[in-house]
């Protein structure tokens, strides 16, 4: 998961799992609109990028505080 401490790594797997979750869900539910696909889409990657490692965070800094200040 290390590389996902990179911002750009970060971004690419979040563009990917709103790409995946929206054609996931206009195949699966048979007549939703585009607001039900983004109010479902929204949900869904707001849990997946709070799961998501925070190497940056406050908290992590001060546990790791030996990587930040070399």
């Amino acid at each position: 998961m290390l590389h996902l401490d990179q911002t750009r790594n970060r971004s690419m797997l979040m563009v990917v799992s709103v790409l995946v979750t929206i054609a996931l869900v206009a195949v699966s539910v048979p007549g939703i609109n585009a607001v039900g696909i983004l109010l479902v889409v929204a949900i869904v990657n707001i849990v997946v990028y709070y799961t998501l490692p925070d190497s940056y965070s406050k908290a992590c800094r001060d546990r790791q505080s030996y990587r930040f200040h070399q």
